[in-house]
């Protein structure tokens, strides 16, 4: 768990991971942080282990990676996306961050693909036709607190609740409590693309825009839209391996594409000692 600095990071990956196609200037993030540049800059490469350039950097290019994975779109049309001015120098960057070329990681993921018949792949977790449904919702802000490190460390609403401690200042100054609230986790991350100590993941609650973001949390917009929703009851520990199957073997085969927005899930029944019931949503192209 980090320190009390940690908070510093929280309006940095707002305005970065929000404006992944904006260049910012050192000394305009270290505002927004209230450090000098220099202490900006040590400290945020301290925390993440990479500085703000690379991170940006690996950010775009895993946004990418999901393009080349998910879609049939022309590598370099995702190159220039991305802000690459060539295929050859988008190439050179992808291989460097991710091992692989981008050719051979569409061919290793699509010719997989091409093995799994979709609502199949999902039967072994109890999902069936009826626990499918396509829901349209409107974008909010989620209240959050970020985890980073893989999926397995946290896998759902904690269970160790001490992670949630900077909300309970704030339910107290609300006159609110925890477990009235509708929490929300967000897998920001492909763990088949992200290195796993640098997956982030997110919990909170849906607030108001109004809402002053309180110290050791964030605040981020959800996108709305039209989004695939899929119940699962399963303990949480099964939560990635039903994302990898819905990503790798239910969506190659569906009528409908996913759109590269970080899916999420919605905790409705997390008693500890009864099986969890949650529904998973992944944004749909139009």
């Amino acid at each position: 768990m980090y320190s009390k600095k940690e908070s510093f990071l929280y309006p940095i990956w707002e305005k970065l991971e929000s404006n992944l196609s904006k260049e910012f200037a050192l000394n305009e993030l270290a505002f927004f942080s209230t450090y000098s540049p220099w202490h900006f800059h040590r400290l945020f490469s301290q925390f993440q282990s990479e500085n703000v350039k690379d991170y940006v950097r690996r950010l775009r290019l895993e946004k990418a990676a999901f393009e080349i994975k998910t879609t049939s779109y022309p590598i370099l049309e995702i190159a220039l996306e991305t802000g690459y001015t060539s295929q050859e120098a988008f190439t050179k960057a992808f291989r460097k961050t991710l091992g692989i070329t981008p050719a051979a990681y569409r061919k290793k993921f699509q010719t997989k693909q091409r093995n799994f018949g979709g609502l199949e792949s999902l039967k072994i977790f109890g999902i069936g036709r009826e626990d499918i449904s396509i829901k349209k919702i409107s974008s909010f802000h989620l209240l959050y607190k970020r985890h980073i490190g893989p999926y397995e460390e946290m896998p759902g609403f904690p269970k160790d609740l001490t992670f949630l401690k900077p909300f309970e200042q704030w339910f107290t100054q609300q006159k609110q409590f925890s477990k009235d609230q509708k929490w929300i986790g967000i897998s920001q991350d492909d763990p088949d693309i992200t290195d796993p100590d640098k997956i982030r993941f997110d919990i909170g609650i849906p607030v108001s825009s109004r809402t002053q973001c309180p110290s050791g949390l964030g605040i981020q917009i959800v996108h709305g839209g039209e989004r695939l929703q899929i119940r699962v009851r399963l303990p949480y520990e099964k939560l990635p391996e039903v994302y990898k199957s819905v990503i790798n073997e239910f969506f190659p085969k569906f009528h409908r594409r996913l759109a590269n927005y970080a899916p999420f899930e919605v905790y409705l029944k997390r008693e500890p000692k009864e099986t969890p019931i949650t529904d998973l949503y992944f944004a749909l192209r139009d």
